[in-house]
């Protein structure tokens, strides 16, 4: 096998005495002094700076450094110091990568250093571009570009620069030589950036490949996400390949369209000719060069469209790459949308090692320690940092204003200001444009360049939250009557709206949201395009509903997590509409919470239920009996019953079913009439039989097919619980056949487990882990986490009943985070009994004695868990494990198992799984 290369990415240096061959010649004694104060002053220096010389070369020497930084600090050190000692040396680095061999380096970064010092001043210290690259944004150096050199022997032109200052020799760049040729062009005229360009490189790197294979690109988004910074970041990264120069020129200032091309003249420094306008003389002096122009801010001159690709057919060699809020819509055009940052994750329990690697954190931090130097990410403020981010949509001007205010307050307490960001986020850097100096102006800037029409669409956006469909916005926005489809496309272009990866929602940012509240407000229209959005939103719930009992179930459900927000902000303008005394908005309030029923119980949102189905019926307390009121009761009663408050949800359901019998509200009476049997289970069964059957046959005779298949799976459990194990399998085989027709995945979940309890309980274990197999893949189709829980405790139970403790631990374990997830504190004391069964299995009784004592007191809590049945299992397990030890066995055991978190209980639990691992 071939012995590895020593590679590395080193800067090397170069440096050469001056005369010391005519001086050798002439006064041998003076050339070898000062032969040995130069040796002497590289080599002090390399050892304070890390270096290494490689090779010496007479009157000359090759070495390296670790890094451009140390080479140059060295080098500027060296020259100070020879400067004294009346010695004359020059001095070349460039950073790339090396092979390291004893004595020497080998490469083509060693040839193009030599290269470089071949151009230096007796005196000064030159770097490549590479090198400079790696130190331009050290406040305490300063460097000077000489220009731009094709090399001898090297592929590609250098840039070369010069460090500048006390003791060191800048030359004169018009007159500099060495080995290669001055490269003529326009050079490189890029603005130098003031911060560092943060979580853009793959963006730049497919601008980068989309600029080598179209001449014309444009960068859209919206004010604020830094395309000025990738326009000039990419123009620095394409410059090699532009061997003829890129020009950057910034139309902020112009607002005609026919000033553009005299503009761009100007940066290209055409000259003035009689008889010849600034096109003509653009395409005279670039022809066929390959130069990469930069336009920068093109929005609201982008009428020069036409121009521009007239200038690009006149010169062949020509590429343009445009930042503005719009595309310019020729012909070759390729757009590339530039993205926010992106975000850290929504849920709690990211490590501060996630969020670094975070672009817009990274961006955040970055500014924050200019602002505050001793600004660190920590534990204690991870969160609020983390909120900031998200709360700003990662928009980089948005993070940059919000960091600037660190100065002052805390990262929490920046949090909570940004409910006004507009306000809250503004600059005083005075070298910054008027409009990047607030976040207001940044937004206002582009508002400016919206029409009426436009605008007034713009405005009404304001009232989503979370993005929309595009028909939901027609409806809203558009005036009754017409369309606002093209105003839509136009605010798309322009960057104040955006779609999805899919194409399927639009979406604006929540700082421009904010702005267009503001414009929505000083309009006067906030109350009734709120209320029309309510409307809207009013319909798509019922359509959310009707595909949960019908035959859109997954679809349905994930229509409704899209657009929980937008249906939580139609909540809010009702409920301030309702507690006003409007009667209307309270009655829609109520059947939209009445709708959401089903939709709330398999999202585990019973608290959420309760609440704002209570909150309208308290609006409206005094109203007569309503489809609406109705609703709502239903919805409360399965958010009460979820909570455990059996009985109150009986009253609930029987106010529903009373509502709905009194005004002749099928649907309605249907559904409480089931419900009722439901909250009899844990009361009285018998009873509660006899309303799955009223329910059966009344939903059987109105054709509402759902809600009889679910009146069968509760009269199933009811069966099941009365102990009527044929009655309850028939029932259940009855709901599984018609929810199977209809696609109720919810339903059919149901009535598997139930069937699966029943095989289970038959000690037809292979049968029983089949279907709860299969309930359990129905639950995660709809994503009700809190049935997922119940299938996994009771799975894990029957193989528990088989002695297969290993599975039966695996399968609790996944129940404690299923419960967990839902915030059920008794649904996991119900799991961690399961786990101590397992310990029991395994012989572990101590251990499992702990976890059943921590176990059983969180079982007792009250709250949410899906259960049907007051049996609690695995008492006689832990009663086997009490047996099987001593007195003090079973005191030291229950005396730990009561100081135990949940947390510290699974600890234990996995102790005992660790164990058992080991034993087999």
């Amino acid at each position: 096998m071939a012995e590895l290369l020593d590679r590395r990415l080193a800067a090397i240096v170069f440096t050469d005495m001056v005369g010391y061959t005519a001086l050798i010649r002439d006064d041998e004694r003076t050339a070898i002094e000062k032969r040995d104060r130069y040796w002497s002053a590289l080599e002090r220096h390399h050892d304070t700076f890390g270096g290494t010389i490689v090779q010496r070369l007479g009157d000359g020497s090759m070495s390296m450094f670790p890094s451009a930084l140390a080479a140059v600090e060295a080098a500027v050190a060296i020259q100070r110091e020879l400067a004294t000692q009346d010695v004359s040396a020059r001095v070349g680095i460039h950073t790339g990568e090396v092979v390291v061999e004893q004595e020497r380096l080998t490469g083509e970064a060693v040839n193009i250093a030599a290269r470089i010092e071949s151009f230096a001043t007796p005196g000064g210290v030159m770097l490549s571009d590479a090198a400079f690259e790696q130190i331009r944004n050290r406040a305490e150096l300063h460097v000077v570009s000489l220009g731009r050199f094709k090399l001898k022997n090297v592929g590609r032109p250098f840039d070369i620069y010069a460090v500048e200052g006390e003791g060191l020799v800048v030359p004169d760049a018009t007159a500099l030589e060495g080995k290669g040729d001055r490269v003529a062009g326009f050079g490189t005229s890029l603005p130098e950036p003031a911060v560092q360009l943060i979580g853009r490189a793959s963006d730049l790197m497919a601008l980068a490949e989309l600029t080598r294979r179209s001449r014309i690109v444009t960068i859209t988004g919206p004010g604020g996400v830094g395309k000025t910074s990738v326009l000039v970041e990419l123009g620095r990264m394409l410059a090699p390949a532009h061997l003829d120069g890129v020009a950057f020129v910034s139309l902020a200032d112009i607002d005609d369209p026919s000033a553009v091309l005299p503009a761009v003249a100007e940066a290209l420094d055409v000259k003035e000719a009689e008889s010849r306008g600034p096109a003509d003389g653009l395409i005279m002096l670039v022809g066929g060069r390959e130069v990469l122009l930069l336009l920068d801010n093109l929005e609201q001159v982008v009428d020069a469209a036409a121009d521009l690709v007239a200038l690009l057919k006149g010169c062949p060699g020509l590429r343009l790459v445009t930042t503005s809020r719009t595309p310019l819509h020729v012909t070759g055009e390729r757009e590339y949308p530039l993205s926010p940052l992106p975000l850290p994750p929504a849920a709690a329990g990211f490590s501060i090692e996630e969020l670094l690697g975070c672009p817009s954190v990274a961006l955040f931090l970055e500014r924050a320690r200019s602002t505050k130097s001793a600004f660190e990410l920590t534990e204690a403020n991870a969160v609020p940092v983390a909120e900031v981010c998200r709360r700003l949509d990662g928009l980089p001007l948005a993070l940059e204003l919000a960091a600037a205010r660190l100065r002052l307050l805390t990262p929490q307490a920046l949090l909570e200001r940004l409910d006004h960001a507009l306000d809250v986020l503004a600059s005083q850097q005075r070298d910054l444009p008027e409009r990047q100096r607030t976040l207001r102006g940044t937004i206002d800037w582009s508002h400016s360049l919206l029409d009426e029409r436009e605008r007034r669409v713009f405005r009404r956006l304001s009232v989503f939250s979370g993005g929309c469909a595009m028909e939901d916005a027609e409806a809203v926005c558009a005036d009754p009557g017409s369309s606002c489809l093209d105003e839509l496309e136009l605010l798309v272009d322009k960057a104040l709206v955006h779609v999805d990866g899919q194409g399927e929602r639009l979406r604006v940012l929540q700082t421009v949201a904010e702005f267009a509240r503001e414009q929505l407000e000083a309009a006067e229209e906030t109350e009734e395009i709120e209320l029309r959005h309510a409307r809207r939103y009013a319909r798509a719930v019922r359509e959310i509903r009707d595909g949960i009992e019908g035959a859109d179930q997954v679809r349905s459900v994930a229509r409704g997590i899209a657009e929980e927000a937008n249906v939580q902000a139609a909540f809010d303008a009702l409920l301030s509409a309702a507690r006003g005394g409007d009667a209307e908005a309270a009655e829609l309030g109520m059947q939209m919470s009445g709708d959401l029923w089903m939709y709330w119980h398999l999202r585990g949102k019973n608290v959420t239920a309760r609440e704002v189905a209570t909150a309208f019926l308290d609006a409206n307390a005094a109203a007569p009996s309503t489809v609406g009121r109705a609703g709502a009761l239903t919805t409360v009663g399965l958010a009460s019953w979820m909570l455990g408050e059996y009985a109150q949800s009986l009253d609930e359901w029987s106010q529903a079913y009373a509502i709905a019998e009194e005004i002749g509200l099928e649907r309605e009476a249907c559904i409480a009439a089931m419900m009722q049997g439901l909250a009899l289970l844990f009361i009285d069964p018998v009873p509660g039989l006899e309303w799955e059957e009223t329910a059966m046959e009344r939903s059987r005779a109105a054709g509402f097919t759902w809600a009889e298949a679910f009146a069968s799976s509760f009269a199933g459990i009811l069966h099941a619980v009365l102990g009527d194990a044929d009655s309850a399998r028939a029932r259940y085989a009855n709901a599984l056949e018609l929810q199977q027709r209809i696609g109720d995945r919810e339903g059919a979940g149901l009535s598997l487990g139930g069937l699966a309890q029943l095989a289970s309980a038959s000690d037809q274990t292979v049968e029983a882990l089949d279907l709860y197999r299969r309930a359990l893949a129905a639950f995660e189709d709809v994503g009700d986490r809190a049935e997922e829980a119940r299938i996994l405790g009771e799975t894990g139970w029957t193989y528990l009943a088989t002695g297969d403790a290993t599975r039966a631990r695996a399968t609790f374990f996944d129940a404690v985070q299923a419960h967990r997830d839902i915030a059920s504190v008794r649904g996991v004391g119900l799991s961690l009994i399961g786990l101590a069964g397992a310990a029991v299995v395994d012989g572990h009784h101590e251990i499992a004695l702990q976890i059943a004592t921590a176990a059983e007191r969180y079982a007792m809590e009250e709250g949410i868990a899906v259960v049907y049945s007051d049996d609690t299992p695995g008492k006689d397990l832990v009663e086997q494990a009490r047996a099987a030890l001593t007195d003090d066995e079973v005191a030291r055991a229950t005396e730990a198992g009561r100081r135990l978190s949940i947390a510290e209980t699974l600890d234990v639990a996995r102790t005992a799984d660790r164990q058992q691992g080991r034993s087999t």
